[in-house]
């Protein structure tokens, strides 16, 4: 059987975990700049209050402290997730961390399910105050619904009775189901599969002469047919993107080096964390889409003469590429940084015309990296990002790194 773990509207449980005083109450995480709604708690749910709204559309409510608004605060609930996931380790089960606030476990042996579930979900709430919901179910598509229904009842859904489990397909609309999309939705329409209970009896020559694999085995997980595994080792990623939307446009070309060069060291950053390195990049610019009659956006692939990450050369490459796609006369709303075309970090590539000294290079990152590491912020950083940073984003309603800064520990009175 699959048990996907699954954080309770997570974001905002992290923000209450610290302010209880929120606690059934309506609360929203707002986006970069703090304009769209990103999370909601079950509470802002119920007022209607939909994801990817503007915020402004809520001002009565913010104003007459009904709706209460937080800054999104990724450092706080990453390391609530390490947390949860920590914990979730403690079981010694296979696991796949499936998302920041998800997680499959594997069983292939009969257990007691009701009581592993309750066991997961008290020990979670023990030790981080985060509530979950289990689903639990013989295919990694059924634990997702099991899990959905979980949510509406006690936190604990298993699937394993039949008649419990044609009655969830048929409450399931197509769209519902993991891995189903907006397009294939269209598409699953025209064949008349309007509901999960559709698609697991669906003929099995249409769906794979009209559909994709994937649909396919997803038809066949809706009918207990295991065709997903639980991954325990996580495929290595493909690619690394720091872009932001500025708080206030950008009309000069320095400003926006600035900036670029700020998202080049936090990716390279992420990059040696990885223990990457990149041999390709892309830097992206545009004004914003609302400016219909002033509105420009371009981009620039750039492959680098030898793979690496080391910061001061991806900044190099980075600002060389934003010359070539700046142009004077537009006010930039948000750019970006894509290292991609990565190889391990041991593996060092010689270069016929240049001196590389690796070694060197590794060692002066990783001093760097130590440094920002244990003081919790950008104590070091490249001339080349700017004192000022103008380009930096309005989160005027973040919340403290309770969790990772000794400085914005909770007092206690």
């Amino acid at each position: 059987m699959f048990v996907l773990v699954d954080c309770n509207n997570f974001f905002a449980s992290c923000e209450i975990l610290f302010n209880p005083k929120f606690k059934n109450k309506p609360v929203v995480i707002l986006s970069n700049n703090d304009g769209c709604v990103i999370a909601r708690s079950k509470e802002a749910k119920k007022l209607n209050i939909k994801m990817g709204d503007p915020i402004f559309r809520y001002k009565q409510l913010v104003q007459s402290d009904i709706l209460k608004v937080f800054s999104s605060n990724f450092t706080l609930y990453g390391d609530i997730s390490i947390r949860v996931m920590k914990t979730l380790e403690t079981f010694m089960l296979p696991m796949e961390i499936y998302s920041i606030d998800e997680a499959f476990l594997y069983i292939d042996k009969e257990i007691d399910f009701f009581t592993l579930a309750k066991t997961i979900k008290e020990k979670i709430y023990k030790w981080v105050g985060i509530e979950v919901s289990i689903g639990i179910a013989k295919t990694k598509t059924l634990a997702k619904l099991a899990n959905r229904s979980a949510k509406n009842t006690n936190g604990i859904s298993i699937l394993s009775d039949k008649n419990d489990l044609e009655k969830i397909l048929k409450a399931t609309s197509i769209e519902e189901i993991w891995g189903i999309g907006s397009k294939l939705k269209k598409r699953l329409y025209q064949l008349d599969i309007y509901s999960a209970y559709d698609l697991a009896k669906a003929n099995e020559y249409l769906i794979k002469k009209n559909l994709s694999v994937n649909v396919y085995k997803t038809s066949l997980e809706l009918n207990e047919v295991k065709c997903f595994e639980c991954e325990e080792i996580q495929e290595s990623k493909k690619s690394i993107t720091t872009s932001r939307s500025f708080a206030e446009k950008i009309d000069n070309i320095n400003d926006l080096e600035e900036a670029i060069s700020s998202f080049v060291a936090m990716t390279s950053e992420k990059l040696r964390e990885s223990k990457l390195k990149a041999g390709f990049m892309t830097i992206f610019v545009m004004t914003s889409p609302f400016a219909k009659d002033n509105y420009y956006s371009n981009y620039i692939n750039i492959t680098l003469p030898i793979a690496t990450s080391f910061t001061p050369n991806l900044i190099s490459h980075a600002k060389n590429g934003l010359k070539k796609i700046y142009k004077e006369g537009f006010l930039y709303k948000k750019a970006g940084v894509i290292l991609s075309n990565f190889t391990d970090e041991s593996a060092i590539q010689e270069d016929f015309f240049t001196n590389v000294d690796d070694a060197s290079k590794k060692r002066l990152m990783k001093t760097v990296d130590e440094i920002n590491y244990k003081s919790n912020k950008k104590t070091v950083f490249f001339g080349s990002e700017g004192i000022k940073k103008k380009y930096k984003s309005s989160s005027n309603m973040r919340s403290k790194n309770f969790t990772t800064s000794f400085d914005e520990l909770i007092k206690v009175k």
